[in-house]
């Protein structure tokens, strides 16, 4: 079955993967984005012409493909660090391109599949999240999402909207911006620097591939105004992440490890249970972090023409903000 799929966010690093995986599905894909920034789109296969929209979802007005069959709604400033040092920037944005969506698709009766994060649980030590568990955001972006998801549960219950939400946790993959720990890393192990880990969180690390098919379930087989974490339910340190990077590359050998994350903006610990996604849709991951870490540094050093337009970040401190890539991306005075 042919679907016409709108993914708002489709330039991100989710959506872009998303968007080739789906049309390698058979899918009519309508990418909608503000930019593309991060030179993810110039790469997309041709042997699937899709439509780019080019609007800014919190500002323009917008309009999809009148026989748009779901809209998956990835669009949203996802950084938690840019968060804490722009939190109404963050809040605005996450926050009005939701309700935008939101307000189209409940106009034009298109069902709704909503990105939300993880993060919305906040994350203690010991703890394995489920979908019942109490919000409690640390950060602002944390708190963003919360708010995207009681607008979404509001438009469920108000205008019948067909809602299904899903909390992604943290992933990893090709295409992923070096900002982030394990593409960071990568780049460094590229460039002959140590490695940089830093903060001593355990958090739950999933192969991208893993998630876009789940993604795709949900969209299929979820209930609506249902949410579903996609995660492995297994927690991994920091500490664990730097050991296996560096067994990754053994010719660097130095790494520099510090106990002390540069903000507060994360829990300790983030492990959440994806119990009920795989027992409505049967997805599991598939996998393994050994095996997905292998396959996404080989990317890589087969991309690093891509990887290195970001050097400046990759090589700077995280206590230095301009690590973020999203910093220079939007240039806008610290609140």
């Amino acid at each position: 079955m042919c679907l016409n799929i709108a993914i708002t966010g489709a330039s991100g690093f989710v959506g872009f993967n998303l968007s080739q995986y789906l049309a390698q599905k058979g899918h009519r894909i309508t990418l909608v984005d503000q930019d593309d920034y991060c030179q993810r789109l110039v790469h997309s296969s041709p042997l699937h012409e899709m439509a780019f929209i080019c609007c800014d979802l919190a500002k323009d007005r917008f309009s999809l493909p009148h026989e748009t069959d779901y809209i998956i709604h990835l669009a949203a400033m996802p950084h938690v660090d840019y968060s804490y040092h722009h939190p109404g920037e963050v809040f605005r944005n996450n926050t009005l391109s939701t309700q935008a969506i939101l307000q189209y698709a409940s106009d034009h009766h298109i069902p709704v599949v909503l990105a939300s994060s993880v993060e919305v649980y906040g994350g203690e030590m010991g703890r394995v999240y489920h979908e019942s568990d109490e919000y409690a955001p640390v950060s602002p972006y944390s708190a963003s999402k919360v708010a995207c998801e009681m607008l979404a549960r509001s438009y469920a219950q108000c205008y019948q909207l067909p809602v299904k939400i899903f909390r992604l946790t943290n992933l990893y993959g090709p295409w992923q911006l070096p900002d982030r720990i394990i593409p960071r890393n990568f780049g460094r192990m590229m460039d002959g620097l140590p490695l940089d880990i830093q903060g001593s969180a355990v958090r739950d690390f999933l192969y991208v591939d893993d998630a876009l098919r789940a993604i795709e379930q949900i969209m299929l087989n979820g209930q609506d105004q249902q949410i579903y974490n996609i995660s492995t339910g297994q927690g991994t340190t920091m500490q664990e992440i730097g050991a296996q990077l560096q067994q990754l590359h053994t010719s660097n050998g130095t790494a520099e490890i510090r106990e002390q994350e540069p903000t507060q903006s994360r829990g300790s610990s983030l492990v959440v249970h994806s119990g009920k996604l795989r027992s409505e849709t049967g997805w599991f991951p598939q996998t393994t972090l050994e095996q997905g870490l292998e396959q996404t540094f080989r990317w890589y050093q087969e991309h690093p023409e891509w990887v290195r337009q970001f050097s400046r970040e990759y090589h700077t401190t995280r206590e230095a903000r301009s690590f973020i890539i999203d910093m220079a991306r939007y240039a806008v005075p610290a609140i």
